[in-house]
């Protein structure tokens, strides 16, 4: 319960946030452009607060923080007290959004989705600032017949390039990845083996069947490990009342195979333990320089991180941390600017290239989240700690900067193809017909909503 209160506090602040930046650039481009506005909204229903301040627009507060919106001098038709306003202002035309030009207009309506850009260039700039924790790209272990199996990745490569970008962390390698999810065409990476010290090797990765929908490290989804230091092949811990405390298993002691199979690998063994055609286990031991024989039954436990089941026996290791391939980067103002710039254009076309992918079938329905999902990622993201809020709330700012410009005409995407049909004909699309495509936009964001909302639930 407390979880589910903690995760919908930072969801309030982080949507309160988004969406009251996305709802000042509209208003600061209207007024820019000379364009009276009437009401300035942050969230939808019952109305908490509202002030009219001295340009005579209407501040207002409600409770449901899923959106808001500007409302302008002769946007559109209103009935009621918004209309009578309007009426009110009829003979200020000059200050009516419908007799802007049309490069005003697709300005103000581009400066939302524009402000929630600049949003995470700011957010990343800071956190850049900071000081930043990069971990190169080195890779653990790799899954038998698995897609970077496949491909020749090794233990202990180092990944310098992903389709020709130089990549220094594993963020960069992730987000490149992840870009290429349904390609025909395979990603060729540049590896350096033994940690960067041995061969050089061009290799190319599938990732024309990656899965977007899955909650598991995408790396994972690859077949690949990350590397943070030596993995003890050794038992160190052995869980209570586990299949392994049952079967004998001490600490210290080393499992050599896994139903005949060899595992010369702490991931090795858990790959088979976990991929195993049964639960049923046959182990082989060595304890004191003796080999002994282990029949034990493996337990199926859910794991929320990688949103599956996994077969476990209860027994733990340890990890000597190599520091040799973490450091921490202080950039300078211009540096952190740079790198935030560069961050935010790849998080752009990544969201811009999913939208694109799904459309076209490329990728599964079941990748889109909801406020589930997010209300769940802000909380976890805070827990983490305010580094992690920050770069999540950039993240999530480029996502619903980059959305609102699908052109859907509910969105401001849509708006905007409206204005470009003006330009380009010289006349405005019918009222019917904008009425007709509004609804159309409405329904098609609703069945959207409701197909987030069922994915995001399965996911619990």
């Amino acid at each position: 319960m407390l979880s589910m209160l903690w995760n919908l506090i930072f969801f309030c602040l982080a949507l309160g946030i988004l969406v009251t930046v996305h709802e000042a650039g509209h208003f600061f481009a209207a007024r820019l452009c000379g364009v009276k506005v009437l009401r300035f909204s942050i969230g939808f229903g019952r109305v908490l607060f509202k002030r009219t301040g001295r340009d005579g627009c209407e501040y207002a507060l409600s409770l449901i923080p899923l959106g808001g919106y500007v409302k302008m001098l002769g946007e559109n038709e209103k009935s009621g007290e918004e209309s009578e306003k309007e009426s009110e202002a009829a003979e200020d035309s000059e200050h009516s959004f419908k007799e802007k030009s049309a490069g005003k207009r697709a300005f103000i309506i581009f400066a939302g989705p524009l402000c929630n850009i600049l949003l995470a260039v700011f957010l990343l700039t800071g956190l850049n600032m900071s000081g930043v924790i990069e971990v190169s790209p080195v890779v653990a272990d790799v899954a038998p017949a698995s897609p970077a199996d496949r491909a020749g990745f090794k233990e202990k490569d180092l990944i310098t390039s992903v389709d020709g970008t130089q990549v220094s962390s594993w963020n960069a390698v992730v987000l490149d990845l992840v870009g290429s999810a349904g390609n025909e065409k395979p990603v060729a990476l540049n590896v350096v083996r033994n940690l960067g010290r041995g061969e050089h090797a061009e290799l190319e990765l599938s990732m024309k069947d990656f899965n977007l929908a899955s909650k598991e490290d995408p790396l994972a989804i690859i077949g690949i490990k990350r590397y943070y230091g030596e993995v003890s092949r050794a038992v160190a811990s052995v869980m209570p009342d586990s299949p392994a405390s049952r079967a004998g298993i001490q600490p210290g002691d080393i499992v050599e195979s896994v139903n005949g199979v060899k595992t010369p690998s702490w991931y090795r063994m858990q790959y088979e333990i976990e991929n195993s055609e049964s639960p049923l286990l046959s182990l082989i031991i060595s304890r004191n320089e003796k080999l002994y024989s282990v029949e034990l039954a493996a337990e199926v436990k859910y794991d929320k991180a990688a949103g599956k089941d996994r077969r476990i026996i209860g027994i733990g290791t340890t990890v000597t941390p190599d520091r040799s391939i973490a450091k921490e980067v202080d950039y300078s103002f211009v540096q952190a600017l740079e790198k935030s710039l560069s961050d935010t254009w790849s998080l752009s076309k990544l969201v811009t290239m999913a939208v694109y992918k799904m459309v076209s079938g490329a990728i599964s329905p079941e990748s889109i989240s909801g406020p589930i999902a997010i209300a769940k990622g802000a909380g976890d993201s805070a827990s983490s700690g305010i580094a992690y809020f920050i770069g999540f709330l950039a993240a999530i700012s480029v996502n619903l900067g980059i959305l609102n410009l699908v052109p859907i005409p509910i969105l401001d995407g849509g708006q905007l193809l409206f204005i470009a049909y003006e330009a380009v004909t010289g006349r405005t699309p019918g009222a019917k017909t904008q009425a007709m495509l509004t609804s159309i936009g409405f329904s098609l964001l609703l069945l959207l909503m409701v197909l987030a909302v069922f994915n995001d639930l399965r996911g619990l």
